[in-house]
């Protein structure tokens, strides 16, 4: 049986991703192995060793685990594009026929199964990332002990296949053998693959496209940096659990808009508002209304959630003062 170690050997699934590259490069819990399509060393990370493997390949991804040196695997691997992944929803029950190896179904839902199949049977800690999309959205902030809501009208197809992904990882959780790490609307000051909540805005800005913002839509963004932390406090600990990572402040888009508007001094002459309730768009997928996640478990870890308007000012220091100034480009990709 693996012990508790200060350095554990991790093997990362998704570590080019937005979180997953923040916390390859800046967590420091131990030797990091990689497996995926891309290899991250190609970006200078600091990765002791890369598997070329397909993520929505079952057999690939168990020999993956059954074969690897680590003694944790961390799970950062989603298929996110919430209107993408709404176009795979079934019209008929709550499973698909024939998934995609790529789809929504096989990375949100099979691997992380897979993934706590083999590390039980090996005694590996897993970490999971999830999402407070699991939530419909009808009576948030939520808290750890909440479960993920049943699929519905109010909950969109890829909340739920994360919330069926959560599941078996759960299992391993109560045992103290794995934990789920859910976060919000997660924002950090640089990365190339991926624009969030936050450097969208700036570029939005910059471009003098910003466009309406939801003034009824209750979120908590997370910091990333706060990820990272929580994530290798988890590590040297083994801890096992349902762990929420976001700002202990609600907001909503418009104010989140509002306070980094203030933050870079650029006046708020563009900044509207729109109600998220008045959106009808069946092409588009729903968004909890009342989302957002209450936090209690992450500070017993001795970690200090950033609220919303700390992460701003972080995220506007380590940018430069002015959306042009933090180099983005002057119209939208």
């Amino acid at each position: 049986m693996a012990e508790p170690s200060s350095s554990p050997r991790v093997l990362v699934l998704g570590a080019t991703s937005l979180v997953g590259s923040h916390f390859v490069v800046y967590g420091g819990s131990g030797p990091v192995l990689v497996a995926g399509r891309q290899d991250p060393r190609r970006r200078g990370f600091p990765v002791e060793g890369f598997t070329r493997v397909d993520l929505g390949d079952e057999e690939a991804v168990r020999k993956l685990v059954r074969t690897t040196e680590a003694t944790a695997v961390v799970n950062f691997v989603a298929r996110t594009d919430v209107d993408g992944c709404e176009s795979e929803r079934p019209r008929r029950g709550d499973r698909p026929a024939h998934p995609d190896r790529g789809s929504a179904w096989v990375l949100n839902s099979e691997l992380p199964r897979w993934l706590a199949e083999e590390s039980a049977s090996r005694d590996l800690f897993l970490l999971h990332l999830s999402t407070d999309f699991v939530f419909d959205g009808k009576a948030g902030p939520y808290s750890e002990e909440e479960p993920p809501s049943p699929l519905g009208p109010g909950l969109g197809w890829y909340g739920y296949t994360k919330g069926v992904g959560e599941s078996p990882v759960a299992g391993l959780a109560r045992k103290g053998k794995a934990a789920i790490v859910r976060i919000s609307y997660p924002y950090r000051s640089g990365f190339e693959g991926k624009l969030d909540l936050a450097r969208g805005l700036l570029m939005r800005l910059a471009s003098g496209t910003l466009l309406p913002m939801y003034t009824d839509q209750e979120i908590t963004p997370t910091w990333v940096p706060d990820v990272t932390d929580t994530l290798s406090a988890l590590l040297v600990a083994r801890r096992g659990g349902i762990y929420h990572v976001a700002s202990p402040t609600v907001t909503t888009p418009y104010g989140f808009a509002e306070a980094l508007i203030e933050e870079i001094g650029v006046g708020k002459g563009d900044l509207t508002g729109a109600r998220l309730q008045d959106v009808q768009d069946p092409h588009r997928a729903p968004r909890p209304l009342h989302g957002g996640l209450r936090l209690h478990n992450v500070r017993r870890l001795g970690v200090r959630p950033t609220d919303y308007r700390e992460g701003i000012r972080k995220l506007v220091a380590e940018l430069g003062a002015t959306p042009r100034r933090a180099g983005f480009p002057a119209s939208p990709p």
